[in-house]
C-alpha cells in the first residue's frame, strides 16, 4: 500500500492549481495541522479541518503572499505515511519581502484517501516524527 500512498500525495502535488480534480482524495474529516510549520501564524495558525478546511488554508497560504512559489521536491514512504518536502519561495503581498524555506509534511493515508496531514518546519523534523531519523 504504501507506494499507492506515495501516488496519492503525488496526484495531489500535480494538481495544486486544479483543486477540484483530486477533491475525492480527501477524507470528508480530513485534519491539516500546521502549528509546527514556521508560518503557522500566517496562515492563522493552528488546525483546519475537513476538505472545506482545507480550501481555506490554502486561501490563507496564497493571501498572504504577493507572490509564491511552491514546489515538491520530494515524497519519501514511510510505511503507513508520506513524507513530503517542498522547495517554497515567495514575496509578502504587505512588506515585499522575499522568502524562501522548505518545510516537509506528513501524510497519512487511509483507503485512498488523506486523512491527517501535519506540517513540520524542515525535512529532518518530519523525518524525526516518523522514525527515520536518528
Amino acid at each position: 500500500m504504501s507506494q499507492e500512498n506515495v501516488e496519492v500525495v503525488r496526484r495531489i502535488y500535480d494538481a495544486l492549481d486544479r483543486p477540484d480534480a483530486v477533491a475525492a482524495l480527501w477524507h470528508p474529516e480530513v485534519e491539516f495541522d500546521v502549528s509546527r510549520d514556521i508560518w503557522a501564524a500566517v496562515v492563522g495558525g493552528g488546525h483546519y479541518r475537513g476538505p472545506d478546511g482545507v480550501r481555506d488554508w490554502m486561501l490563507d497560504l496564497y493571501g498572504a503572499w504577493g507572490q509564491l512559489d511552491l514546489d515538491c521536491k520530494e515524497l519519501i514512504d514511510a510505511g503507513d505515511e508520506v513524507v513530503s518536502v517542498l522547495s517554497v519561495h515567495g514575496r509578502g503581498k504587505a512588506s515585499g519581502i522575499e522568502v524562501g524555506y522548505e518545510p516537509a509534511g506528513i501524510w497519512t493515508i487511509h483507503r485512498g484517501q488523506v486523512v491527517r496531514v501535519v506540517w513540520f518546519a524542515s525535512r529532518e523534523q518530519a523525518l524525526e516524527a516518523v522514525g527515520l531519523l536518528e
